[in-house]
């Protein structure tokens, strides 16, 4: 993520935007919500496989709509690589710092059941790299369906998601994650402590020996990643227009057991990666906390 400050007067434009139609909303209209997100990591990591090395900065904005207990929401997300790459290293834009990599648009519905929500959406992926220098150009671009059970609950929260890419890749991906929180700080400011950990499995998105031109993401079936990770989150209270701030950072390790996964650039590879992040975000309306 990025220091707020440094994003000051988009944070700004995109208050003023996304809050005016909230409040013109009459009280018994459906309600619309915001999310603005500003994160920083030191890897890009994707389905379990690293996309790039080096400081990552990743802006995105989000919003819904609900109606009861289905929310339509939509959004986008940008990828820039902040530092300098050499030769052979992880990169989607090229090796080129302080370049965009990537953009992902998506669009998504989610039913509230009790403590369950299902959800159904679909993400494009948009590549902006210079391939002729081993980043990622849009001839990669491609599209993914997903489908999604998780739930809530006083010591564990988990889901398992089910991700179909109907372009360029074509096949199956499995993922399983869960997140328990720790040592909650119940008083203003709100401070929580959690552990997570997810679980990526290939059904389809490896070589297809009877298509043997065929792009794929991963070397073959089976599980291709299993990651832990720890964070803290930092909670304001609500403030006119604002559902919540939360500042949060974070720690991640990821065992890696496919080749995809494994490679960390030309002709290197590692069974085990760590990385850290940390994160800025805000929360427009009453029903923001449903956007994810």
């Amino acid at each position: 993520m990025v220091a707020p400050r440094v994003e000051g007067s988009l944070v700004r434009a995109v208050w003023l935007g996304l809050t005016g139609p909230v409040a013109l909303l009459p009280p018994a209209a459906a309600q619309l919500s915001a999310r603005l997100d500003v994160s920083v990591a030191s890897r890009y990591v994707w389905h379990g496989i690293s996309r790039a090395a080096g400081t990552i900065l990743q802006p995105s904005l989000g919003a819904g709509l609900r109606l009861g207990r289905l929310a339509l929401e939509g959004g986008a997300v940008r990828h820039y690589e902040l530092d300098a790459v050499a030769s052979g290293e992880l990169s989607e834009a090229g090796g080129r710092s302080g370049h965009l990599g990537e953009d992902d648009v998506w669009g998504r519905a989610a039913l509230d059941l009790g403590p369950a929500r299902l959800h159904a959406g679909v993400v494009r992926y948009l590549f902006n790299g210079d391939s002729t220098r081993g980043g990622l150009g849009p001839g990669s671009n491609t599209t993914e369906l997903y489908g999604a059970m998780s739930t809530t609950g006083s010591s564990l929260n988990s889901s398992l998601e089910i991700w179909s890419d109907v372009d360029r890749v074509r096949g199956t991906f499995l993922r399983y994650s869960a997140s328990a929180p720790i040592l909650p700080w119940p008083f203003p400011p709100f401070v929580f402590t959690f552990v997570d950990g997810d679980l990526g499995l290939n059904l389809g998105q490896g070589p297809d020996p009877s298509q043997p031109g065929r792009v794929a993401n991963f070397a073959g079936r089976g599980v291709t990643h299993a990651g832990v990770g720890a964070g803290l989150e930092l909670r304001s209270g609500r403030t006119p227009g604002v559902e919540r701030t939360t500042i949060a950072v974070g720690f991640r390790a990821q065992a890696n057991f496919d080749e995809a996964t494994r490679a960390n650039g030309v002709g290197r590879s590692k069974d085990l990666i760590s990385w850290v992040w940390m994160g800025v975000t805000v929360l427009l309306g009453g029903e923001a906390r449903g956007l994810r």
